[in-house]
């Protein structure tokens, strides 16, 4: 048994006179479905470290890596059973599977008490934790469906009463959200320049779009990049629910680049530099809906990072992982794709 299948397993309860037969109407349940993975997705993006310098989207990597699984639906109202897996093939432990399985019932705990201290323990980010609060409400169905939506542990136990988690939720959807101003890429194509005001204008994937204003040491860039996609670091002014309101003091402009990311060493977990005898060269693409780099590669490594610098320290960093699971750790219980695996690794950057 795998520390993955420890891991609880949870119950979406749906109440009230439309689920007698055991059915339940499918714009509520695609509702509370959404919602759901929602909240769990922002649980994950609060434990990854994720700030307001970044845009609260999810990216295809962390969206198989924290998926509802829905089982098969129990007898008693419309109960369906749920997990959270990561439905991807990774070398990576669960580690982070554990931690947020185990702050969605924190949080849900927190709600329940109507504990807005215990909640920002786990969820600190202002702008996460509203959008939390925000996905947990938008779980429960219309009132003129007569339906109520509730989440409860293995044994039945409501851990969010789907009757009451509306007056729970008001005082807490009521704190205030200062605007905050951190650094943060943006990316966007551009679309006009003003070199008097020094100021661009960026065409969001949102279809908005956004000015900024810049040094003039930053117009033979923005002269050889005009009508392309490029990304732009500034101070971002951001309101309580995350959304970009003015990008200022622009300090860098950069052009996307999905030429090869070719990693010739890289330094192990215990500090010694490794160096290739071939050099490994990972494709690389711009997913422009998520405004993310991706690397994909050798060794099942598949990366992704903001900004180019980002993707290669992500790529770095992976790798001194898996050098570290699959040539420093003993190979006795390796299956024979881990077996082959350690073979490459060491072929490649020796041992």
């Amino acid at each position: 048994m795998t520390a993955v299948d420890t891991l609880p397993t949870f119950h979406l309860h749906f109440e009230g006179e439309a689920t007698h037969g055991h059915t339940v109407p499918a714009t509520a349940l695609v509702q509370a479905a959404q919602a759901l993975q929602r909240a769990i997705h922002l649980l994950a993006l609060a434990h990854e470290g994720r700030d307001l310098k970044e845009r609260l989207r999810v990216s295809q990597e962390l969206d198989r890596k924290y998926s509802v699984l829905f089982k098969v639906p129990k007898n008693g109202g419309y109960d369906i059973p749920y997990v959270i897996r990561n439905t991807a093939l990774s070398l990576f432990e669960p580690i982070d599977l554990e931690v947020v399985t185990r702050q969605h019932i924190d949080t849900l705990d927190a709600v329940a008490r109507g504990d807005i201290n215990a909640l920002k323990r786990t969820i600190p980010q202002g702008a996460i934790r509203r959008q939390y609060l925000t996905a947990l409400k938008n779980m429960q169905p219309s009132k003129r469906t007569g339906l109520v939506v509730s989440i409860e542990d293995a044994r039945k136990r409501k851990l969010l009463d789907g009757r009451i988690v509306a007056e729970k939720l008001v005082p807490m959807l009521a704190e205030p959200v200062t605007p905050t101003v951190k650094p943060r890429v943006v990316t966007g194509r551009l679309d006009a320049l003003d070199f008097q005001a020094r100021k661009l204008t960026l065409a969001l994937f949102s279809g908005r779009r956004l000015d900024c204003v810049y040094a003039e040491d930053f117009e033979p860039a923005l002269v050889e990049n005009r009508r392309e996609l490029i990304q732009v670091l500034g101070e971002a002014v951001l309101n309580d629910d995350d959304e970009l309101k003015a990008l200022n003091n622009v300090t860098e402009i950069l052009e996307i680049d999905e030429s090869p990311l070719v990693i010739e060493a890289f330094h192990a977990h215990s500090g010694e530099p490794l160096k290739a005898k071939t050099a490994l060269s990972l494709e690389v693409s711009f997913d422009q809906q998520d405004g993310l780099y991706i690397a994909v590669g050798d060794f099942n490594l598949m990366v992704t990072g903001e900004t180019r610098a980002e993707l290669e320290a992500s790529a770095v960093a992976a790798l001194a992982f898996v050098w570290s699971e699959y040539v420093v750790a003993s190979s006795a219980d390796f299956t024979q794709d881990g077996l082959e695996v350690r073979g490459r690794l060491i072929a490649t950057f020796g041992a």
